[in-house]
């Protein structure tokens, strides 16, 4: 009978032991899945972020291609002038 009871007491801590392990392991795993999803959050708002940068670039490219846009803008931008042209820039106003 002692053996028995030996072998009952063998087998729940073996048991016990192996659910113990497999409890760490599940919330091990759990940690990482969530750490990684934290991750994909933030990848995926800077993907939406470039995306929105992307087409404004795309954009600006297009307009560039426009000799019309890149004069007005080098005017705007650059004080580039007409001949005989004098330019003032004017500070700007806080509103």
């Amino acid at each position: 009978m002692a053996k028995t009871k030996k072998k009952k007491n063998l087998k729940g801590v073996l048991y016990l032991t192996l659910t113990a392990v497999l409890v760490y392991f599940m919330v091990i795993n759990g940690l990482r899945i969530y750490k990684q999803q934290q991750v994909l959050l933030k990848l995926q708002e800077t993907k939406i972020a470039l995306e929105g940068k992307k087409d404004k670039l795309s954009k600006e490219v297009k307009n560039l291609e426009d000799d019309e846009y890149v004069v007005r803008y080098a005017r705007e931008n650059y004080i580039f002038s007409k001949e005989g042209e004098a330019v003032v820039k004017l500070p700007e106003v806080k509103k």
